[in-house]
């Protein structure tokens, strides 16, 4: 299967849905062909989604750790989205599981806090024990 790459944008982040093979040859090279070109124009936040991604081979893996450290020189970020465990030989790059992370993580002030009701309750049962006390 041939790879196919749409591109979308989130927050001024572009994502590239990658669906197919990453394999040498023209899939690896109609990769690199669109992260260089996107480069050129200046998009430095990239998000590749390898949801739908049904195999890397050594090739492959070269082209996305070329593609990062570029990417990096010039102040730019590549991460990767939905890396699963069937690509776990990608190991140098950053991966997220969740979308909405994977934008965040471009924001750092964006960071989302957890809100843990447990310790919430705590809270309140320690505030009150000492108002009575």
């Amino acid at each position: 299967m041939e790879l196919e790459i749409e591109q979308r944008e989130r927050d001024k982040i572009v994502i590239l849905d990658l669906k197919g093979r990453l394999v040498k040859g023209d899939e690896e090279l109609s990769l690199l062909q669109r992260l260089l070109f996107l480069l050129d124009s200046r998009r430095r936040r990239i998000i590749l989604n390898l949801r739908e991604l049904t195999s890397i081979d050594e090739s492959g893996l070269e082209t996305l750790a070329f593609s990062k450290t570029r990417f990096h020189d010039v102040g730019g970020r590549l991460v990767l989205l939905n890396a699963g465990q069937q690509h776990s030989q990608i190991v140098d790059l950053e991966t997220y599981s969740d979308e909405t992370d994977a934008v965040n993580s471009f924001f750092p002030d964006r960071a989302v806090r957890r809100y843990d009701i447990l310790q919430f309750v705590k809270e309140q049962q320690l505030k009150d024990q000492e108002s009575l006390s």
